[in-house]
């Protein structure tokens, strides 16, 4: 009969002791295939299960633990409302062109037309090992490691906040659109904020990454 172990448990106990996959064979009294197929693939038989458990001095329950699957995570927000404000003040601002030079018209709107690719779109990816966001075409692109997280929340931003990048008093905002967001609290002390249109989501791909990060450094 097969049975389903945690890789991630029996890798950590095989390191712990300093082992390569060969030693921990040999200890076992296994082949080297057996080892690597079971590490690979999660599956062992009982006798290999006890024989890999009576090596590592450990309890076969604990290698039975079931082991956190995480799914990741990719959404991209639009800036649907910054389009529409951004229009609005174009329109607004040609109807009244004869007030103003060519050389400022054609300023304005390279200024608000770089504004709006920019800042047209927030994308943020959780996987395994940490979390990358990046605005529209890649601009201002950041990263950050999970072994540096300790919570997140859900939180309502402050309207006077606005969008784009912002300086909190303890770290830093990244928003395209809206009011909700996820704030990410590092070991370090400092924060930072992620706008999103499913922060609950986010929020539960932060902590499953968080979760599995922990089981495999237990």
């Amino acid at each position: 009969m097969e049975m389903k172990i945690n890789r991630s448990r029996l890798k950590s106990l095989r390191t712990d002791k300093l082992w390569s996959q060969e030693q921990l064979a040999e200890a076992a009294g296994l082949s080297l295939r057996t080892i690597q197929r079971v590490e690979s693939s999660g599956k062992t038989s009982m006798d290999s299960l006890a024989a890999i458990a009576a090596a590592l001095e450990t309890d076969k329950a604990l290698l039975l633990e079931a082991e956190l699957e995480f799914k990741a995570y990719r959404h991209t927000q639009y800036a649907y409302l910054m389009w529409v404000v951004s229009f609005s003040f174009l329109s607004i601002y040609l109807a009244n062109l004869q007030r103003t030079t060519m050389a400022s018209h054609f300023i304005v709107a390279g200024v608000m037309f770089i504004l709006v690719v920019l800042f047209f779109s927030l994308s943020i990816r959780v996987s395994e090992d940490r979390i990358n966001w990046h605005f529209g075409p890649r601009f201002w692109k950041k990263e950050l490691p999970i072994a540096e997280i300790d919570s997140c929340e859900v939180v309502r931003n402050n309207v006077l906040l606005g969008w784009g990048i912002r300086m909190l008093s303890d770290g830093w905002m990244y928003n395209v659109s809206g009011l909700l967001a996820v704030e990410i609290r590092l070991k370090s002390g400092s924060a930072i904020r992620l706008g999103s249109d499913e922060p609950n989501y986010l929020k539960e791909a932060i902590d499953g990454a968080i979760a599995l990060h922990n089981s495999r450094a237990a």
